[in-house]
Formats: C-alpha cells, sequence, structure tokens
C-alpha cells in the first residue's frame, strides 16, 4: 500500500509512542491532530484510510488509535523512503 503523507506521518507518530511507551503506540485522537502540522480533516481522514487498510485499530468510543503489528512495520517503511 502506497501511503500518503499524512498516513505516513500518523504511522511515525504513533510508532514513536510505540517506542517510548510501549506497544501499542496509543494517543487520543485529538494528540494525533495537534501534534502534527496538518489539517485536521487530513488527519481524520487519512486515519479512516489506514484502519481501513488494518494499519491502524481504534477504542470502541473512536477517540483513540493505536498501531497494529502491520502499522509499525509500514511507518519503519515509510521512515525508510525518507
Amino acid at each position: 500500500m502506497e501511503l500518503s503523507k499524512p498516513q505516513a506521518r500518523i504511522l511515525q507518530l504513533l510508532s514513536k509512542e510505540w517506542d517510548y511507551s510501549g506497544p501499542p503506540g496509543i494517543l487520543d485522537v485529538s494528540q494525533i491532530v495537534a501534534a502534527l502540522d496538518q489539517a485536521p480533516s487530513d488527519t481524520f481522514d487519512a486515519l479512516q484510510r489506514l484502519f481501513k487498510n488494518g494499519l491502524v485499530d481504534m477504542n470502541e468510543l473512536v477517540n483513540a488509535a493505536f498501531l497494529t503489528p502491520e502499522g509499525y512495520d509500514a511507518a519503519a517503511e515509510a521512515s525508510q523512503k525518507g
């Protein structure tokens, strides 16, 4: 799957959380929006696409997102591409 810039940024942010706080790298959606220098609408759209592709999962209230193991691998791959 080819990642858009917003998708890659989200995966990289969640992978950083995974690395520093342990798997699965859980962040509140509002924290993700605040941390990224992109339109909130782009962030929400990217989160939905990542969820549909199995790279992130969300809690039942849909207010927190976290990486799946596949998402962590995709974040590492995106980091290598630049």
